[in-house]
C-alpha cells in the first residue's frame, strides 16, 4: 500500500514540475463545469482475526464510472463534487481452505475535493487535490440461498492525489486524475445458528481515471 502511495505522488509531482514551468495565460475564475469519467480502482485488501484464524479479504480490481461538477472560485483553486459507482468481486481466504468467492461489494462514493492548480500555459493545468467523501455500501452474497447476510455500514473516506487538465478549447477539457483513498467500514456477518459478528475492514484503494468536462 505504501509503495502505491509513493509511486502515485511521484508521478503527480513529476507531472506538476514538467508542466508547471510555463506562464499562466487563461483565467478560469468563475467557470463552472460538468463532466463524466471512467476510472480504474485497485483495492489494497485487508485481513482480520476470527477465533484465532487469520482471514484475508481481497477485492478484485474494478472499473468505476461517474460524473462530477467543478467550480473555480479563483484561477488557482477549484472545488469538485463527484458521484461514482464501482462493483468488485470479493474473495476470502482462511481456515486452511482454498480461496472462495464471497460475493460483490458495491460502492457509491460522493466526494468533495479541493484542487490547487499550478501556473501553466493556457491549455495545460496540473493540480494537487485533497478531499473527503461519503460512501454508500452494499453487498450481494454469491450464494443467496444460504440465508446468510453481509451488511456493510455506509462510511466516510479521505483522499489525496493530483492530475492534469488539458483544455481542448474554451468549453471542453480532458482530465487525467490519480488519487489514493482511505476508507474503512464495518461489516455485519449474519449466519444461521451463529451469533452476529461485526468486523471492520479497510477498503483503501488507488484510483486512476480519465474524464471529459464541459465548461460554461
Amino acid at each position: 500500500m505504501k509503495k502505491k502511495i509513493v509511486v502515485s505522488f511521484f508521478v503527480v509531482s513529476t507531472l506538476v514540475l514538467v508542466f508547471g514551468q510555463v506562464g499562466f495565460a487563461q483565467d478560469m475564475k468563475g467557470k463552472f463545469g460538468i463532466g463524466a469519467r471512467i476510472g480504474y480502482v485497485n483495492y489494497s485488501g485487508d485481513d482480520y482475526n476470527d477465533e484465532g484464524c487469520r482471514i484475508v479479504v481481497d477485492f478484485d480490481d474494478a472499473a468505476m464510472y461517474g460524473g462530477n461538477i467543478v467550480y473555480y472560485i479563483q484561477r488557482y483553486l477549484s472545488f469538485e463534487l463527484s458521484a461514482d459507482y464501482v462493483k468488485t468481486d470479493t474473495e476470502v481466504k482462511g481456515y486452511d481452505v482454498s480461496p472462495a468467492n464471497l460475493g460483490e461489494l458495491k460502492q457509491v462514493p460522493i466526494i468533495l475535493n479541493g484542487r490547487f492548480h499550478f501556473s501553466t500555459n493556457q491549455k495545460i493545468s496540473p493540480y494537487l487535490s485533497a478531499g473527503i467523501g461519503y460512501y454508500f455500501n452494499d453487498f450481494d452474497l454469491s450464494d443467496s440461498s444460504s440465508g446468510d447476510e453481509i451488511n456493510p455500514d455506509d462510511s466516510f473516506g479521505f483522499n489525496l492525489g493530483g492530475g492534469i487538465q488539458f483544455l481542448l478549447n474554451e468549453h471542453f477539457a480532458i482530465d487525467l486524475d490519480l488519487k489514493y483513498i482511505w476508507n474503512k467500514t464495518d461489516f455485519e456477518f449474519k449466519s444461521h445458528g451463529k451469533p452476529t459478528e461485526e468486523v471492520s475492514i479497510d477498503l483503501d484503494n488507488f484510483y486512476a481515471g480519465i474524464g471529459l468536462k464541459f465548461y460554461f
